[in-house]
């Protein structure tokens, strides 16, 4: 397993950013990941607008997941309504 660290931005008008929060946590879970850490940014401004909105809620993850299953991580967030941007990088050891 490798050590990854993901920047989520997520619809800041949505009032439900901590349930949005759980759901990315389970996800990691159950692609086999272990999450680390958490950190919640909060609402910030935008660099430039995305769907119109100027503003986001930002969440930083860090965690240990199979390379593999990076991918599928990718293409489940992009799915979601609710996260606008997602980043994941892998961590030095």
């Amino acid at each position: 397993m490798r050590k990854y660290e993901m920047l989520v931005i997520l619809d800041a008008g949505n009032e439900s950013q901590s349930e949005e929060v759980v759901k990315i946590e389970e996800l990691l879970r159950n692609l086999g990941g272990l999450v680390a850490k958490t950190d919640v940014w909060g609402k910030r401004a935008l660099a430039y607008p995305i769907r119109k909105k100027t503003e986001g809620y930002y969440v930083l993850f860090n965690f240990e997941l199979e390379p593999a299953q990076t991918f599928e991580l990718r293409r489940v967030l992009g799915l979601r309504q609710n996260v606008y941007r997602q980043l994941v990088i892998v961590l030095d050891d």
